[in-house]
């Protein structure tokens, strides 16, 4: 059974190396970003702990930098989600058919097929958020010192992923308090938290001699610094998030999964269901009074997904088949928007909010402004966009490193390393690529402006973005803003 359950995802990641190499479409600009981190290899970073870019390093080394070596790291990741998920599921339900269709499942849930395509932190976030929760399961019921060590490092490992790998101890308190209280005077217990804690030292450190900017950005992230005020409209575009990353379609699955388990008073369901409850609710409140991303507390739902998966193989399975059959569509559709096009259906998803825009024309961008950098040699290239500056880094000619001035914008990880200083009254040309006009503080740091241009960025045959594009004279010096926000 194991033999055909391997090949079977095997599988399903070598259609995905394939859809890589050949579609059409970018690395995002986070992807972008985490590349060039990697190129920079330090303890830790301003937003995010350091695993990512330790990944990028080891897979661009084989595989060089491209996208292929990027996203090659979501998409193993991807296939070891899938196999924990089955792991986890036999561990549980001692039912290898129901592993098996919980290791499936999953992929009919929109958030983890992006998660295995697009490597941001998020996906080394679920994977060892994933791993964690079924280590920690079996450490309690075994009690088995190599499992504890175990979830000590997958835990450190989590923590080096992203900082969100914390919500697991308030679910572990729960847990612990409600079916397992003898676990707290078990030692191996406290020397798995000790073992995890030991992952923190290299980022603790870091921040120790940056001025702990990555937790004065997190506390900026989550509204520590602001007032409380109801912001009902953030809370709705945070209700709709959470339904379009994990199917509209399972939707009426899910909350049954939630609830169901704490009425039958099933100790393991309800473990499974601490994990997506906890994390939904405490985003949810920070959505009370700021933006919450969709993606953020992707990772916690996991557990939701063997749940929902027990549920829909044991009681729903005819009913589910629709709403399943309908959920990879709309997967297959995200993956493939132009299919829309083809079939005249536009409007379903016109291509200005077709969330796949931001992922094309950035090669064809790097492609132009390095034909542009080869008439001007003794030249530069910045922008005030880290986003710019991420993807230019990576689909220029030569992957230059490009920029980022701080201007109009909050502190990123650009204003840990090297700026324009060395330029300054050597003669110097910049190239500046904006995603709007230039404003007069840009303008002052050079002699004159010699060239300007508008780059216009096309997808299924429409106009989604453009970029302001210009040629400065003579570098003096750009007075950039203080740093003064997180």
């Amino acid at each position: 059974m194991l033999k055909k359950i391997l090949a079977f995802h095997i599988a399903v990641l070598i259609l995905r190396v394939f859809y890589v190499l050949f579609r059409d479409i970018n690395l995002s600009p986070e992807e972008a970003q985490y590349w060039l981190w990697s190129k920079f290899l330090d303890l830790s970073y301003y937003s995010k702990p350091p695993l990512i870019a330790y990944l990028n390093f080891l897979s661009t080394a084989i595989l060089g930098d491209t996208e292929i070596g990027v996203r090659i790291n979501a998409i193993i990741l991807g296939f070891l989600i899938a196999l924990t998920t089955y792991l986890f599921s036999l561990y549980l339900f001692k039912d290898e058919k129901l592993a098996f269709f919980n290791s499936v499942f999953i992929y009919f849930i929109p958030a983890y097929d992006i998660a295995s395509i697009l490597f941001l932190t998020d996906t080394p976030l679920a994977f060892f958020y994933l791993a964690l929760s079924y280590l920690f399961y079996v450490a309690v019921k075994e009690n088995k010192p190599i499992f504890w060590i175990l979830t000590g490092i997958v835990a450190g490992l989590g923590f080096l992923s992203k900082y969100s790998v914390v919500f697991f101890f308030h679910v572990m308190l729960i847990y612990l308090t409600l079916f397992s209280r003898k676990t707290f005077k078990e030692k191996w217990f406290y020397i798995a938290i000790f073992i995890a804690g030991l992952f923190t030292l290299p980022v603790l450190y870091w921040n120790f001699n940056n001025d702990f900017v990555s937790f004065k950005h997190v506390g900026k992230l989550s509204g520590t610094d602001q007032g409380f005020e109801l912001n009902f409209k953030h809370f709705g575009d945070y209700i709709l998030g959470q339904i379009g990353i994990n199917s509209v379609f399972l939707l009426p699955f899910f909350i049954y999964s939630v609830y169901k388990p704490f009425k039958e008073k099933d100790e393991k369901l309800i473990y499974l269901a601490l994990s997506p409850i906890v994390i939904f609710l405490f985003f949810g409140f920070m959505a009370l009074k700021k933006n919450v991303e969709a993606n953020w507390p992707a990772f916690g739902y996991s557990t939701l997904y063997i749940i929902a998966g027990y549920y829909v193989y044991k009681r729903f399975l005819k009913l589910a088949i629709m709403p399943m059959a309908l959920s990879l569509l709309s997967i297959i559709i995200l993956f493939y928007t132009p299919l829309l096009d083809k079939v005249g259906l536009t409007i379903l998803l016109p291509p200005k909010i077709d969330p796949t825009k931001r992922l094309v024309g950035w090669q064809e961008l790097g492609t132009f402004v390095s034909k542009l950098k080869k008439d001007y040699p003794k030249s530069f290239v910045f922008s005030d966009s880290y986003h710019i500056s991420s993807e230019l880094s990576f689909y220029m000619e030569g992957k230059p490193f490009v920029y980022c001035i701080r201007v109009d914008r909050r502190m990123n990880q650009w204003d840990l390393w090297e700026g324009l200083e060395k330029y300054e009254n050597k003669g110097y040309w910049g190239i500046y690529v904006a995603d709007h006009p230039i404003t007069d503080k840009v303008k002052s740091g050079f002699e004159s402006v010699e060239f300007q241009t508008i780059y216009d960025v096309k997808y299924r045959e429409v106009k989604v973005r453009q970029y302001y594009i210009y040629v400065l004279k003579n570098y003096k010096k750009i007075e950039e803003d203080p740093i003064t926000t997180y």
